[in-house]
């Protein structure tokens, strides 16, 4: 799995922590144009995006769907929620922030979290 933050013991937070530290991640090491590159490359150098998946985006959806199957375990989230599609919704607002230009969105983390959570709260909030 990939390094995370430790955790706390909460949904929220925790989930947030590994949010913020992924694009943290992503800015220190100008991932959007690795990223962009590794698409622009699959179709002359596919090991370049399949490098790009092994080493950095399994291992931090694996941290957060771990994040999730605890809270599910706890009762927090409602048996038979597809966590990989939860996953995806939590990480995808950071790449429609950045295209969007709105980069510097300093909540989004929050937001996500918070959006995801009602949607998989057990009495739909």
């Amino acid at each position: 799995m990939a390094d995370a933050p430790p955790p706390s013991g909460g949904t929220r937070a925790d989930l947030t922590a590994i949010l913020k530290d992924f694009a943290a991640t992503v800015e220190r090491v100008r991932g959007m144009a690795l990223i962009g590159t590794c698409l622009a490359e699959e179709a002359h150098t596919p090991e370049l995006l399949a490098l790009l998946r092994e080493r950095t985006v399994v291992p931090r959806r694996a941290l957060l769907r771990h994040v999730l199957e605890q809270a599910r375990d706890r009762g927090e989230i409602r048996l038979g929620a597809d966590l990989e599609a939860a996953v995806s919704a939590l990480l995808g607002p950071f790449y429609a922030d950045y295209m969007a230009g709105r980069a510097d969105h300093m909540g989004w983390a929050e937001d996500a979290v918070d959006l995801v959570l009602a949607g998989l709260h057990p009495t739909g909030r």
